[in-house]
């Protein structure tokens, strides 16, 4: 019994101690793959799991080391309306100029109510504006009284971790291209002519890359420093009545009341008008009926004067007889 005893104990000894070792190989293992896979992380995977050293994977800048300034794009739309058309862009075209703006894309349509009736005119603007300068000049626009603001959008897009995830993969590839161009001027001997291929064919593949992540910043840097009014300018006789929510008894009373007695002031304008060019054919017509008129009012006179002298003679000449 005692034999069977000692025999359990040295089993449980010795699968603890193969326990043991296992744990310590897994420890090994673990620091060794650590060890060789960390190195071969390079620049493209660092960009692609968080950007910079510090950022985050949601695009965050995080705690960055060094001060970086922050790229903001900013976007206003604007709906505005006119009874001077020319004036306002006049005014919109100076103000741009004032603030060191321009005009980017424009589209315009219509006559004018002066030749075509009904033919208002429009403007389509896409005006780029220094980004500091961007709140002077809507400001210029609001407090002139010739364009009237009916709505105003504003975004603002921060592109900094963006921006700046591109300038490090830039840096990183401007590394790699001094690397290549060291590596291929290194090829004297021509004997292994396939590898000096590889590295001129990779040599290309950054200078490219290079290239369009250049490209892509001199886009952000514009859009950062030139921000963006998108206008658009229509030309009315009168204002649009802007009209608030749920107007109360008294407001809806008020605005019915302006309604009739501008739609009243209209119909009379519109009947002096028709009045006025209507007048020479009516002046002939009514010409024309005052005659007849007069002939006949004549006539009938005439007629009743002859009736009441023959029934004067008649009633002389029975006084006679008596």
């Amino acid at each position: 019994m005692k034999k069977n005893s000692t025999i359990r104990i040295l089993a449980l000894a010795v699968a603890l101690l193969m326990a043991l070792m296992t744990l310590v190989s897994c420890d090994a293992a673990g620091d060794s793959y650590a060890e060789n896979v960390s190195p071969s992380i390079d620049a493209a995977d660092r960009d692609t799991a968080g950007g910079m050293e510090g950022g985050s994977a949601d695009g965050t800048v995080g705690s960055l080391s060094g001060d970086y300034d922050r790229k903001i794009i900013r976007t206003v739309t604007m709906s505005c309306e006119t009874k001077a058309y020319d004036d306002a862009i006049t005014l919109i075209i100076t103000a741009l100029q004032t603030h060191g703006g321009y005009v980017e894309t424009s589209e315009t349509t219509g006559t004018g109510y002066e030749s075509v009736r009904n033919s208002e005119r429009r403007a389509t603007y896409t005006l780029r504006v220094p980004a500091e300068k961007l709140d002077a000049f809507l400001e210029t626009l609001r407090s002139n009284d010739g364009i009237r603001i009916l709505s105003q959008n504003a975004t603002s897009s921060e592109i900094t971790a963006a921006y700046y995830d591109t300038v490090s993969r830039l840096e990183t590839l401007e590394a790699e291209k001094t690397s290549l161009t060291v590596m291929l001027e290194g090829f004297t001997d021509y004997s292994d002519i396939n590898a000096m291929l590889r590295v001129q064919e990779r040599l290309y593949d950054v200078i490219e890359e290079i290239e369009s992540l250049q490209t892509k910043l001199n886009i952000y840097d514009g859009q950062v420093a030139m921000s963006t009014v998108k206008l658009s300018l229509r030309e009315v006789i009168t204002y649009t009545e802007v009209v608030e929510p749920d107007p109360t008894f008294g407001q809806r009373i008020k605005t019915a009341f302006s309604k009739s007695w501008a739609d009243f002031g209209r119909g009379c304008q519109n009947f002096a008008v028709w009045f006025v060019g209507a007048f020479p054919p009516l002046l002939v017509v009514v010409s024309i009926y005052a005659a007849i008129f007069f002939i006949i009012y004549g006539s009938i006179k005439r007629r009743n004067r002859k009736r009441a002298a023959r029934a004067a003679v008649t009633v002389a000449n029975k006084t006679e007889g008596k």
